[in-house]
Formats: C-alpha cells, sequence, structure tokens
C-alpha cells in the first residue's frame, strides 16, 4: 500500500484528473500483485453485516453518475483556498458516495481513502490523519461506524472524522 502512495504522490500535477479512470488505475497498480481482478469492478452483488452495496448491474451506471459529479465540482481540484470545513464536507459526501458504490471484491476502503488523500495533497494538505478515527470503540472504530453511516445517506460522522484529520502542509 506505501508503494501505492509513493507512485501517485510522486505522479501528482496540475494535469492530474481525478476521474473515474484514475480510481480505477489507483486500485489495479496498488494491488495487481495482490488480486487478478485489481483495477476491475466487481461482477456479484456484495454485502457486509446489514449493508448492502451497489447492486452489480446499476454499478457501473452509478460510478459514472458519481464521477460526473464529482467532475462539475472540478474532482475537488480548487479547494486549496477554501475553508478547510467546506472541503471537508466534500470530501466526506464523495467518500460516502464510493463506500456505497463499493465497486471492487476487496479493498475499497484503502483504495478510497488513497483516492482522497491525493485530492488533498494536490489541494496543500497533508494526508489525512485517521489515527483518532481507526482506534476500537465497542469493537469497531469511528470509521467503520462512520462508513456504516454512509450506506443510510449520511455523511455527518465522516465529515467530522475528515475534518479532525485534515491539516495544510507547511
Amino acid at each position: 500500500m506505501l508503494k501505492g502512495y509513493e507512485y501517485f504522490h510522486k505522479r501528482l500535477s496540475k494535469d492530474t484528473v481525478f476521474n473515474e479512470k484514475y480510481f480505477i488505475e489507483l486500485h489495479r497498480k496498488t494491488f495487481n500483485k495482490l488480486y487478478n481482478f485489481a483495477g476491475k469492478y466487481r461482477n456479484v452483488n456484495i454485502s457486509k453485516g446489514y449493508s448492502t452495496f451497489c447492486q452489480v448491474k446499476y454499478l457501473e451506471q452509478t460510478s459514472q453518475e458519481i464521477f460526473n459529479k464529482f467532475g462539475n465540482d472540478n474532482y475537488l481540484k480548487n479547494y486549496g483556498d477554501k475553508p478547510k470545513e467546506e472541503f471537508a464536507r466534500k470530501i466526506a459526501y464523495y467518500m460516502c458516495e464510493l463506500i456505497a458504490l463499493h465497486p471492487y471484491l476487496e479493498l475499497n476502503g484503502r483504495t478510497i481513502r488513497l483516492f482522497f488523500e491525493m485530492i488533498v495533497t494536490y489541494n496543500g494538505y497533508e494526508y489525512i490523519d485517521y489515527q483518532d478515527a481507526l482506534e476500537l470503540e465497542d469493537e469497531e472504530n469511528k470509521f467503520v461506524k462512520a462508513s456504516i453511516e454512509c450506506m443510510t445517506g449520511k455523511d455527518n460522522k465522516m465529515y467530522h472524522i475528515i475534518l479532525n484529520g485534515l491539516r495544510k502542509s507547511e
């Protein structure tokens, strides 16, 4: 995973486009040595606990809708000078959308976090500090609880995790 961060971080430039192709490439390049399906959307329905992720028959269409909307927000490329709260709100919204989409068979959370790490870095922030959110609380961590909340269309917990973890680079 660390090599994925290094690889994509070194290649960040003003020309980087955080579109669906880039998102897929993150998964493919980072996990192709682990899985032969790296970089390919799943072809089966999946669930975790009581959460059912986007049905496979709607996966590509829903992904395109998310990334079209993301494109209309300029892939969050213009948030370096905006208020941190506004940036955190947008990240939480799109992160929750991708969590509910859950496009891959494995490593969705890691890919989604890596994707947004590249976006925050592009905008002059350090990687999001998730340390507090990853500490166990009642056998689950805050990030998992926030991800479950995302499945109900709410992003408030995720927003607070991101807001608390965002810091401008010096």
